[in-house]
Order: structure tokens, then sequence, then C-alpha cells
């Protein structure tokens, strides 16, 4: 009888546990997929090929609203409660949001240097609110994508709404493609005269790769832009550097 009893409560135990796991599974994948679907719309909405139609966007109430409501909604996240790539994912599409704010709430402007009395201070500053934490941008990618997920790629999916920045991607980033979207945008971005050119008889390289030198393997830029580039760049010659455009990366 003790058998019996243990057996039958035992197979109870396990489809609690069982049912508890598929709803857990279930509400991390609304976060990471679903929870982006308002998001997609506004990025759908105003992210051209050429930049970000602020204007646009500023002159829509609702629409600016909409994004100060997600960010709000998006504080509320337990993120140490997600799986690795679902947290990666967040972080950037956290860090586009919230920059994509910024400008707003300061626009018009004619670059995001001059937010605020000190140049740059907008990315020292932590109006991000996630967790219970003020976070600046800064905190977001320095301090949480690229310290604990190390991954160069990085670089090239978030935005800091400036000209020479590689360009804001017109989707969310989520878990299930996170490799191939990080994947892609280094592609456009290592083929692109953002990454490297021309200039008279040498090449010149993104500034991203002076700033950010540890992050990428090799000596040269070219040998990180190389696994992504169509037509390989010379990795043996001396190069200088494409002064960095901080012009707000409207749409024309």
């Amino acid at each position: 009888m003790l058998v019996s009893y243990l057996l039958t409560n035992m197979k109870h135990f396990t489809l609690i546990i069982g049912l508890f796991l598929f709803v857990a599974v279930a509400t991390a994948g609304k976060v990471s997929n679903e929870f982006y679907d308002e998001y997609a719309e506004l990025l759908q909405k105003y992210v051209k090929a050429n930049g970000v139609a602020y204007a646009d966007w500023a002159a829509k109430d609702a629409d600016v609203v909409a994004l100060d409501s997600l960010l709000a909604e998006w504080a509320e996240i337990d993120v140490a409660a997600l799986c690795q790539p679902s947290q990666k994912a967040f972080y950037i599409n956290l860090y586009n949001a919230a920059m994509l704010q910024a400008v707003l709430d300061h626009y018009p402007l004619k670059s995001v240097k001059d937010i605020g009395l000190i140049p740059f201070s907008i990315f020292k500053k932590d109006f991000i609110e996630q967790g219970g934490r003020e976070l600046s941008l800064d905190d977001v990618e320095k301090g949480i994508l690229l310290k604990e997920h190390g991954d160069p790629r990085i670089h090239f999916a978030v935005n800091c709404a400036s000209e020479s920045c590689p360009p804001l991607r017109a989707e969310p980033f989520i878990a299930a493609m996170l490799e191939v979207q990080l994947d892609e945008q280094t592609h456009l971005f290592a083929n692109s005269e953002r990454a490297a050119r021309k200039v008279g008889k040498r090449y010149a390289y993104s500034e991203l790769f002076n700033w950010y030198d540890s992050d990428f393997q090799g000596k040269h830029p070219a040998e990180y832009l190389n696994r992504y580039r169509v037509e390989s760049l010379p990795t043996d010659e001396k190069f200088d550097w494409i002064s960095y455009d901080w012009s707000l990366n409207s749409a024309q």
C-alpha cells in the first residue's frame, strides 16, 4: 500500500514540475519574442535605409509615448531569469531603444554629443531604469554587454544615433535569431565605407577599432574585417583612422 501511495503521488509531483517548467519556458519565450512586437512596429515605421525618421517620429505623440511605455515595461523584466541569448538580445534592444528615447526627448538636435551640459554626457547619464537600477548607456554597453558577453559583434548592433555608427537594425534582436542577426550586422558594416575606405594612397578605418582595439583579434583592423568582407583588405599596410562623424543619423 505504501509503495503504491508513493508511486501515485510521485507521478502527480512529476506532472506538477513538468507544468511549471513548461510555463517558465513559455514565459521566457514571450519576453524574448512577442514582448518586442510593439517595438518592432515602431522600428519598421521609422527606421530607414539611410537613418531614422526622427522628425516624423517626434511629430507623432502617440508613438513617442509608446516608446516611453515600452521602456517602462522593460524596466520590470527579470533579466537574470532569461537564458543568456535572451539577456544579450534584451540589453542590445534596451541600449538602442534608450538612445532613441534620448534623441526624441531632445529633438530637434544636430548631434547626441550636444545632449547635456558636457559633450557626450548622454552616454554617462543614469537615465535607464532596469531591475531596480538606474543605468547609463555606457553601463549597458560596456558594463553589461561587452563585459559579460565579450562578443565584438555587439559594436555593430548597438547604435549611437550618429552617422559613423553601424546602422540601426529595423527590427528587434531576439534570442532565436541572434547569431544570424549579429552576423548580418557585422557583414553590413564590414563592407561599408563606415568601416574602411581608401583615402589617398592609404586605407582608413573606423575609429571603433581604435577605441575598442582590445575587443578585436589581431594587430590590424583588416584582420577582423576580412572575416566578413566580400573583398579582402591588406593587413600589412600602414593605415589611418576615419574621423568619426557625430552628426545625428537622421533619414534624409
